[in-house]
């Protein structure tokens, strides 16, 4: 049977805090917990960049104006655990373009329905704490 793989976006997020380079990490709560980067999936008829503004504001409340962006030559291509319902579908798997996107400050207003916490990291530490290998190898090549 062919595999069902949802579409989207994920984005490897900095700011730069007193003069140095800090990453986005944001804690996990729903479907598995631990720590990962801001992705989302495309909805019927989205674009990849309407997507991307469109998970920005949902997951951080920051909006286009607030944010540089730059489009890297990367997917994260993942099998979920289990089959994953989502509207009104069913899925297996996700392949999610990955973009950079640079913030104008570090202040964000974190959504608490998927995430429980978010976290400033520099690149080593951000390293340490994604929770999964194929996001800590791209976060390699890209950050």
């Amino acid at each position: 049977m062919k595999k069902r793989i949802r579409s989207g976006i994920a984005a490897i997020i900095f700011t730069n805090i007193k003069g140095k380079k800090k990453y986005l990490l944001l804690k996990r709560k729903l479907y598995w917990t631990g720590w990962e980067w801001l992705k989302g999936g495309r909805k019927k008829h989205e674009s990849e960049l309407r997507c991307l503004h469109r998970e920005i504001i949902e997951e951080t409340r920051k909006n286009p104006g607030e944010y540089s962006i730059k489009k890297t030559r990367y997917t994260l291509n993942f099998l979920y655990q289990k089959p994953f319902v989502h509207d009104f579908q069913l899925w297996d798997g996700a392949k999610n373009r990955v973009y950079l996107v640079k913030f104008n400050n570090p202040n964000i207003r974190l959504d608490k329905d998927e995430h429980s916490a978010y976290k400033w990291t520099a690149r080593q530490e951000a390293l340490k704490k994604i929770t999964h290998d194929d996001q800590r190898k791209i976060f390699k090549k890209v950050a």
